[in-house]
């Protein structure tokens, strides 16, 4: 693929109290000096791979075509886990082999990823002499991203996988009966559901969310229309359901986290 304008999108687990992330810009700098980089987050909470997955999910398509994705949610590096490349029509994804990538991989029908073969002669000479056992972020993701940039072909480093055990992650029109869950608390305490809404508000047939042993049946079009202290459904900017509360933390509020267990309540 060849990348006129190169740009790396970075998502993490490292935040920003160490310097992680930074060795990482510095490396990919290093190989390719005219390479932009955005930070999408690196504040995914630590090992929290289904929460990268929908952070990733939830902001790639707004990216200029052929932009890089590396992404690191890693509780398995330097492990035998593999680390997989995948090939869409206007992006390219870096990710260890750990589900990272399902949400994405679903959504743009990727039938399959390339396994970067670390010990190949190819990768040899694209990667420093040492590889640390517990940053792959800094020795691994940030050069192949570099030169992936400078037009090194994904298909290069490594050999082909089919992919065929993606299961729909969302429950939607098509997968009802999928199982609901807690996919992101944002900063706001908004809590993200995998449910798909419609523009302005519940699929048909849906009358709520029961939340542990709350049932939540208020439905708003926006936050300001929501009466104080009282918790509501929204249909998100990712159409996804969130439960909130108006100025308020919602998960703090109900005192949940991302292993609630969600029932979906029909009419």
């Amino acid at each position: 693929m060849s990348i006129p304008s190169p740009l790396v999108a970075l998502l993490t687990d490292f935040g920003l109290r160490d310097q992680y992330a930074a060795l990482m810009k510095g490396t990919m700098l290093s190989i390719c000096p005219t390479l932009r980089i955005v930070d999408i987050t690196h504040d995914v909470e630590p090992q929290n791979i289904q929460q990268a997955a929908y952070l990733l999910w939830s902001s790639y398509r707004h990216f200029p075509s052929s932009s890089i994705f590396a992404c690191i949610v890693d509780p398995g590096v330097g492990t035998s886990r593999d680390i997989i490349g995948a090939m869409t029509k206007r992006h390219i994804f870096l990710a260890p082999d750990n589900g990272l990538l399902d949400i994405v991989l679903w959504q743009e029908k990727v039938s399959e990823v390339t396994v970067v073969q670390i010990g190949s002669p190819k990768l040899r000479s694209l990667l420093p002499g040492n590889i640390s056992n517990t940053f792959h972020g800094r020795d691994i993701f940030a050069p192949l991203s570099a030169h992936l940039s400078k037009g090194v072909s994904l298909k290069s480093l490594g050999t082909k996988r089919r992919v065929d055990w993606l299961r729909p992650p969302f429950v939607d029109q098509s997968h009802p009966r999928n199982q609901p869950k807690i996919l992101h608390i944002d900063r706001f305490g908004n809590i993200i559901t995998n449910i798909v809404g419609l523009e302005n508000g519940p699929p048909m047939g849906m009358l709520g969310i029961q939340l542990g042993r709350r049932k939540l049946c208020r439905w708003i079009e926006n936050y300001e229309s929501a009466p104080s202290n009282a918790p509501c459904l929204i249909v998100g900017s990712s159409g996804l359901i969130e439960i909130v509360i108006k100025n308020k933390s919602a998960a703090a509020a109900l005192k949940v986290n991302h292993t609630v267990p969600m029932i979906v309540l029909r009419k």
